[in-house]
């Protein structure tokens, strides 16, 4: 099968550029987040009418008075699961691998506890989130911090430090809580676990394989090897400053460090949905009863006023953010920010769907009948 190049396929613009109300909206939302959250900096990406536009509210750092920019680097934290899912998309249509799969035959030595009630865990189940496996080994909520360390210092010491000889050790340890496909919970551990089937199905190390197949056609700096000078400053919720997330493991779970910039070039070509492999990772492959949202490669599937709608967020001990997509409406959205503040992924979606109706009312757009879902592969 020939691929189209993974490239930024812009759409072309079929209107005006973001209209100056739309624009005063952005500013207003981005400006009333900061100070109803108590937040440090947010960084917003949009592109709409083919135009890409960009928003910076607040600093890099509390002692500090420098805003952040287009070149800002923050921790993307579980955004990072759709840079594994997508790279898992490419193998799968390149013929490497299939979704259904078992992981186990991604592994050097046999694991009998990676199912749960008859059923083995495949590719699929780590990368819809319905593995069942637990959320984190170590599980860092046991941790004791050592004297004059916080705890959440504590925790990124020991993620930093965790190697892949300890988390394929410990993993013999965990098995699923129900049926491997049963229904979607987050797991870092299924994603970590990904990325070691990744490793072995390309044969190269995870780093590698995400420069070489999303970061260098797409123009993207490194996201497991950003440049220190442009990270940004993490903040708990209690105001507290964080060392930068340095965890190697955790890459393909929570670990990528990408700029706003950076980051709307992913969103914007996982929107345009002209690459074969893009088309995979954006499948239903898990769906409720009720069938009101749907479970793709990692993306959240619903349908929306704009059209179809495919959002994934996350947090890390001082970060959190949003990418937004609505591929009928041609909208893309990234927000990012510096402090993990209580609820700041919910809060942030919602700030995200106001932009998406400030840029795209509801009444002025009629979108394109959805299509059937696909059956479960």
């Amino acid at each position: 099968m020939k691929l189209l190049p993974l490239s930024v396929a812009l759409l072309a613009a079929t209107a005006a550029s973001i209209s100056t109300a739309a624009d005063s909206t952005v500013r207003e939302l981005g400006r009333d987040w900061l100070a109803r959250k108590d937040g440090v900096g947010l960084s917003i990406g949009v592109y709409a009418a083919g135009q890409r536009q960009f928003y910076h509210f607040g600093t890099t750092q509390l002692d500090g008075n420098r805003p952040p920019n287009e070149r800002t680097v923050y921790e993307i934290g579980s955004i990072s699961k759709a840079f594994t899912a997508q790279l898992l998309a490419r193998a799968v249509v390149e013929g490497r691998a299939a979704l259904t799969d078992e992981v186990e035959k991604y592994l050097e030595a046999p694991y009998p506890n990676l199912a749960g009630d008859g059923q083995k865990i495949q590719l699929l189940h780590l990368a819809n989130m319905t593995s069942q496996l637990v959320d984190n080994i170590p599980d860092v909520t046991q941790l004791r911090p050592r004297e004059s360390e916080t705890l959440a210092v504590a925790r990124m010491r020991v993620l930093s430090a965790y190697t892949r000889e300890e988390f394929l050790k410990q993993l013999r340890r965990v098995a699923p809580r129900d049926a491997p496909g049963n229904f979607p919970a987050n797991s870092n551990v299924g994603s970590m676990l990904l990325g070691v089937a990744l490793e072995k199905i390309y044969g190269e190390p995870f780093a590698v394989i995400v420069q070489r197949e999303i970061e260098k056609p797409l123009k993207m700096a490194s996201g497991t090897r950003p440049d220190a000078k442009l990270l940004a400053r993490g903040y708990t919720g209690e105001g507290e400053p964080l060392p930068p997330l340095q965890a190697e493991l955790s890459y393909p779970s929570i670990g990528l460090r990408y700029s706003v910039d950076d980051l709307l070039r992913f969103a914007t070509w996982q929107m345009v949905e002209r690459d074969a492999s893009v088309k995979l990772a954006h499948r239903p492959t898990w769906q409720p009863q009720s069938g009101s949202q749907g479970i793709a490669l990692h993306w959240v599937v619903s349908e929306s006023p704009h059209g179809r709608r495919l959002h994934c967020s996350g947090s890390t001990q001082g970060f959190a953010g949003v990418v937004d997509l609505y591929p009928d409406a041609g909208l893309a959205l990234v927000l990012l920010s510096n402090k993990d503040v209580d609820g700041a992924q919910d809060s942030l979606r919602a700030v995200s769907v106001k932009i998406a109706e400030a840029l795209r009312p509801a009444g002025a757009f009629s979108p394109k009948p959805a299509a059937d879902p696909p059956a479960d592969r």
